[in-house]
């Protein structure tokens, strides 16, 4: 599959959502890693990385979402990982236990909600 239109990019006032269709695993991760890179330049109160389109994902989805949550927290930034998850994709979340670590949300609308009522309150 090629990674020229597998992340789309919507950047607003509220949030900077990155929309991932396909699937991701070590051969296709890098279109995302620079979908992410842009995400952090932006300066958005949120960054949704929209998986609901997903339909397989490896080990360097979860490596990419961590280290991204852990910068993100770090930097006091909001990121927000965004459902409807396909079941290969929960089940990845679910066996590795990183569904406890992620900033999970049912949708990428309720995350840009979350993201604004956040910076509401700073």
């Amino acid at each position: 599959m090629s990674n020229e239109h597998m992340v789309t990019v919507r950047e607003g006032a509220q949030a900077f959502v990155l929309e991932v269709a396909g699937e991701i695993d070590v051969d296709t991760v890098e279109a995302l890693e620079e979908g992410m890179d842009r995400a952090w330049e932006a300066s958005a109160p949120v960054t949704v990385v929209d998986l609901s389109r997903i339909r397989f994902a490896d080990s360097s989805l979860l490596n990419l979402l961590l280290e991204a949550h852990a910068r993100y927290t770090a930097a006091g930034r909001r990121l927000a990982v965004a459902g409807p998850f396909h079941d290969a994709v929960r089940r990845l979340f679910d066996i590795t236990g990183t569904a406890a670590h992620l900033p999970l949300t049912e949708d990428a609308e309720a995350a840009v909600r979350q993201g604004a009522a956040g910076s509401d309150s700073r």
